[in-house]
């Protein structure tokens, strides 16, 4: 685990977004970058391409490559039988997200997302002209739901063309069950909503639970899904911009192709190709004890939960490696969640309101670093949540 976990000093050190964006008195606990030494494999691929000077134009094989190896990954991990010839590779996930979202839906239809999400979803929707079919997540009991019913009636909608669908959900870490995303699949279809699956944190899934490819628990095995996949999030990637498309059907691919003619997305480099091909291939030792490190984070951030509740709430994610919390009592007139714990305690989490504009008193905690730093965030957002 120590040459896994990055210190502090080095990672102010190297930069970046996550790290530069605030002053250096606060913690950054927001960005969904991981405070880890990337794996061997990868790093030895890049290394690799380096040291040969390899830095041409790409061979299409190698494209061809990161397809397999995303099919041969799926085959092995989820049991889904993904088509090498069926997959696009780009440049990351949230190009793909606005490409499906252009090439499935015309301006002004409506389109679903399961609210508090992702912020490019809803950007993805309303920079192309279309409008946000909101269905907001159910805080219920045991963690966040569907609410099927009004999934239902926006489905139901004649302007609503395409659906967006987070699983693992960011932010509140719900990993859905497959009989959950068959009453899923089962609404799309009887209103004939194309689903676009965004499952880049598959991999970051945290016993008993697992994680269901919703092409195999979709009732038409997935004809009517777009699939988007990146070794960005469970591999440490984000700088390295190579992500993949699966269409579920030869319909599917071609309406993409239509949309986006060949070059008009842009094309993945050798470098980020080697990488993206390294990690899925080779990398599963390490990933294997990044979900160790995780595991221990996130049992770490909810024994705080439990220790500061009612004041704050929260439920245990059942994969990626957020947190998602209510701060229920902050002072009056003191401003978001985030705004506040970045005022008093220096710790920047991600602001509620970017996730749902009335989740101004929820914030999203990346527990993806050093349990030192951690445990001083934690601390330093106790000692805020202490002054009246």
């Amino acid at each position: 685990m120590a040459e896994l976990v990055l210190a502090e000093s080095r990672l102010r050190a190297q930069g970046g977004k996550k790290w530069r964006t605030y002053a250096d008195d606060v913690l950054p606990m927001w960005l969904a970058d991981m405070d880890f030494q990337p794996a061997e494999a990868v790093r030895r691929a890049v290394l690799d391409t380096g040291r040969a000077g390899n830095f041409t134009y790409p061979f299409d094989a190698e494209h061809r490559g990161v397809a397999e190896a995303f099919a041969a990954r799926m085959r092995a991990r989820f049991g889904w039988e993904a088509r090498a010839d069926r997959t696009a590779v780009i440049a990351d996930l949230v190009q793909g997200l606005t490409a499906a979202v252009m090439a499935y839906s015309e301006p002004g239809d409506g389109v679903i997302v399961f609210s508090p999400i992702y912020p490019p979803f809803v950007r993805s929707v309303e920079a192309s002209g279309r409008e946000v079919a909101d269905v907001p997540m159910v805080d219920g009991p045991g963690g966040f739901v569907i609410d099927f019913d009004l999934l239902r009636r926006q489905a139901a909608r004649p302007d609503v063309r395409l659906m967006l669908l987070c699983n693992p959900h960011n932010p509140t870490g719900r990993v859905f069950t497959a009989e959950e995303l068959r009453h899923v699949s089962e609404v799309a279809l009887e209103h004939g909503v194309v689903v676009v699956a965004d499952e880049v944190h598959a991999d970051l899934v945290f016993a008993p639970h697992r994680h269901t490819v919703f092409s195999i628990a979709a009732l038409d095995s997935g004809a009517t899904t777009v699939t988007l996949q990146s070794a960005t999030k469970a591999f440490n990637l984000g700088g390295l911009r190579c992500a993949v498309v699966h269409f579920g059907s030869e319909r599917l691919r071609q309406r993409f192709t239509a949309t986006f003619p060949d070059r008009v997305l842009g094309r993945v480099s050798g470098v980020s190709a080697a990488a993206t091909t390294a990690a899925w291939s080779d990398g599963d030792g390490w990933l294997s004890t990044v979900l160790e490190v995780l595991e221990l984070n996130r049992r770490t951030v909810f024994e705080w939960v439990t220790a500061h509740r009612p004041d704050v709430h929260a439920h245990m994610p059942e994969g990626t490696y957020f947190a998602w919390l209510d701060f229920t009592r902050l002072p009056p007139g003191g401003g978001s969640a985030h705004e506040h714990l970045l005022k008093t305690a220096r710790v920047a989490l991600q602001a509620g309101e970017d996730f749902a504009g009335p989740c101004t008193s929820w914030a999203r905690l990346n527990f993806a670093t050093s349990p030192l730093i951690l445990t001083e965030a934690l601390d330093r957002m106790e000692a805020a949540l202490a002054v009246p």
